[in-house]
C-alpha cells in the first residue's frame, strides 16, 4: 500500500512537470493525471530488470482496486456538496441517460452480430456468438471477459477461444476509449460543445498554468479551495469535511451490506430448489438471482445516496452550513486525480490474441459505433445543458469501463459541476443488472444466437435498437419543448 502510494505519488509530480515543461500539453487540455497515468503504464510495461518488475507487478496489483474505491469516494461527495435537482427534471434526465445506455450497449450487440454475419461468416467457421464479443469487451470489461469465457466454451457454442478473445477486446478498449476520447474532447471544445462553466474554468486554469514559472504568478488571483467551517481549536475545519465525506462513505457501505444480505437471505430461502448446472449454463443462473442483480449495482450508487442521507440529516437540524462545498469539491478533485493515475498505470496490454481478423472487423466496427453514439446520438438523446460531459462517461463506459469515462469527464468538467456524474450513478440501475455484463449478456449466446438464424438475430436486434433511438429523440424532443414552455411561463 505505501510504496504503491509513494510510486503514484512520483508519477503525479513527473506529470505536472511535463504538463508545465511542455505547452503541447495544455493545447491538448490534458491533466498532469493523465501524463502520469501514462508514464506509470509505459513504467509497468518496460522489462528493467527482474527485481524492478516484480515491485512494479506488486505496485500495479495493489492499484487495480483502487478505482472502484475512489469513485466510490467521488460520488459520496456530490450529493453532499449540493443539492440534487428538482425531482421531475432529474426523473427526465435520468431515464434518457438509461435509455442511452440500452441504446449504446444493444448497439454493440446489433453491429457485432452484422458483422459477423456479413464480414464474418462468409470466410470464417465460427460460432454466431462471436459477434457479441464487442460488448463483452467494451461494455462488460475484463470481469465480464472471464464470465463470458465459460459461456463461449458451452458445448452448444464451442469457442475455446473467447476469453483470449473477450480479455484482448477489454484492453484494446480501455485504449482505444481513453486515447480517442481525448481526440473527442478536443473537437468538443473547439467548437463550443462544453458547458460555459466548464469552459470558464478551462480557460482559468489555463491561464494560471501559462503564468506558473512566471515571477508575477504569486500575484495572480486564485479561487479559493476551502473555507473554514468550524473554530480550528474545536477541530482542524478540513478534517471536518473528510469527516462529513467518511460518514457518506460509510453509510453507502451499510446499504450495499444490508440490500445483498436481505437479498441472500431470502435467496436462500430456496435452496432446496437449486439443480445442478454445466459450466456456461451457471454463469446464466447466477445473474438470473436477485443476489447478483443487487450485486451488480456498484458502490458508488450508494454512496451516492450516503451522501444525500448525510446532508439531509445535517439540514433538518439546522447546520447545513457545516458543510464547505468547495473543500469537499477538493477532496474528491483529489480522489479523481488518483483514480486516473491507478487506472490508466494498470491498464493490461499483453493480452494474446487469436482470429485476428475477425477481432479487427469487430473492434473497428464498435470503435465506429461508439463514436457514432458520442458524436451525433447523445446530442440527440441526453439532456441538452450536458450531452457532450454525460456522453463522455458513456462512451469510457462503453469503451472499457466506468473509470475510463470519469478519465475523460474530468478533462471537461474538473470540478463535476455539469450534474452529469449523478444522472450517470441514478440511471445505473436501469442497465447493469441487463446488459453490459448482465443476465441479457449471457443469455444470448446460450438461449438465442446458436439456435435462431444469425441474419434474423442481427436484424431483429438492429430494429430494436433503431425503435429505442426514435423512442429517446421523441423523449428528448417533448422534454425541450416542456422546458422552452416553462421559460416563456416565467417570463
Amino acid at each position: 500500500m505505501i510504496p504503491a502510494s509513494i510510486f503514484v505519488a512520483i508519477l503525479l509530480l513527473i506529470g505536472v512537470g511535463l504538463r508545465l515543461r511542455f505547452s503541447i500539453f495544455r493545447w491538448l487540455y490534458i491533466p498532469a493525471s493523465v501524463l502520469a497515468g501514462m508514464m506509470g503504464l509505459l513504467i509497468c510495461q518496460l522489462d528493467l530488470s527482474a527485481s524492478f518488475t516484480s515491485h512494479t507487478t506488486s505496485w500495479t496489483e495493489t492499484l487495480k482496486g483502487w478505482p472502484g474505491f475512489l469513485i466510490a469516494v467521488i460520488f459520496a461527495g456530490m450529493l453532499l456538496e449540493r443539492k440534487p435537482a428538482p425531482l421531475q427534471k432529474s426523473i427526465s434526465r435520468v431515464g434518457r441517460q438509461g435509455l442511452m445506455v440500452w441504446v449504446i450497449v444493444l448497439g454493440e450487440t446489433a453491429i457485432g452480430l452484422i458483422a459477423t454475419w456479413l464480414l464474418i461468416k462468409p470466410f470464417f467457421d465460427v460460432p454466431h456468438s462471436i459477434g457479441t464479443l464487442i460488448e463483452t469487451g467494451f461494455a462488460g470489461g475484463h470481469g465480464t471477459a472471464a464470465a463470458m469465457g465459460q459461456v463461449f466454451k458451452h458445448p452448444t457454442i464451442q469457442l475455446d477461444s473467447g476469453l483470449d478473445l473477450g480479455i484482448l477486446m477489454a484492453t484494446c478498449g480501455l485504449l482505444y476509449g481513453l486515447i480517442s476520447g481525448i481526440f473527442w474532447i478536443n473537437i468538443a471544445v473547439r467548437r463550443g460543445w462544453i458547458g460555459k462553466q466548464n469552459t470558464k474554468q478551462r480557460n482559468i486554469d489555463s491561464e494560471n498554468c501559462d503564468h506558473e514559472n512566471k515571477a508575477h504568478s504569486a500575484s495572480t488571483i486564485r479561487p479559493a479551495i476551502g473555507y473554514a467551517r468550524i473554530g480550528k481549536e474545536t477541530i482542524d475545519p478540513l478534517l471536518l469535511q473528510v469527516l462529513w465525506l467518511a460518514i457518506a462513505f460509510g453509510i453507502g457501505l451499510g446499504l450495499q451490506s444490508i440490500v445483498t444480505s436481505s437479498i441472500g437471505f431470502i435467496e436462500n430461502l430456496g435452496d432446496d430448489l437449486t439443480t445442478t448446472v454445466v459450466k456456461g449454463e451457471e454463469q446464466l443462473s447466477e445473474r438470473l438471482t436477485l443476489e447478483s442483480m443487487a450485486g451488480s449495482f456498484p458502490l458508488f450508487i450508494y454512496t451516492l445516496f450516503g451522501g444525500w442521507i448525510v446532508r439531509s440529516t445535517i439540514s433538518s437540524f439546522g447546520y447545513e452550513s457545516a458543510i464547505d462545498r468547495e473543500t469537499i469539491n477538493r477532496l474528491t478533485s483529489t480522489a479523481m486525480d488518483i483514480l486516473i493515475v491507478s487506472a490508466i498505470t494498470t491498464l493490461n496490454i499483453t493480452a494474446v490474441s487469436t482470429l485476428i481478423l475477425p477481432f479487427a472487423i469487430l473492434f473497428l466496427s464498435g470503435a465506429v459505433w461508439t463514436g457514432f453514439c458520442l458524436m451525433f446520438l447523445a446530442r440527440k438523446i441526453l439532456p441538452r445543458e450536458h450531452w457532450f460531459e454525460l456522453g463522455l462517461i458513456n462512451y469510457g463506459m462503453s469503451t472499457g469501463t466506468t473509470a475510463t469515462g470519469f478519465v475523460l469527464l474530468r478533462l471537461v468538467d474538473p470540478e463535476l459541476e455539469s450534474g452529469a456524474a449523478e444522472d450517470y450513478a441514478l440511471a445505473a440501475p436501469l442497465s447493469s443488472p441487463f446488459i453490459g455484463g448482465g443476465m441479457i449478456t449471457v443469455a444470448l449466446p446460450l438461449l438465442v444466437l446458436e439456435r435462431v438464424p444469425l441474419s434474423v438475430t442481427a436484424i431483429t436486434m438492429t430494429l430494436l435498437v433503431a425503435g429505442l433511438i426514435y423512442l429517446g429523440q421523441l423523449w428528448n424532443c417533448h422534454t425541450s419543448e416542456s422546458h422552452q414552455n416553462e421559460d416563456s411561463d416565467a417570463e
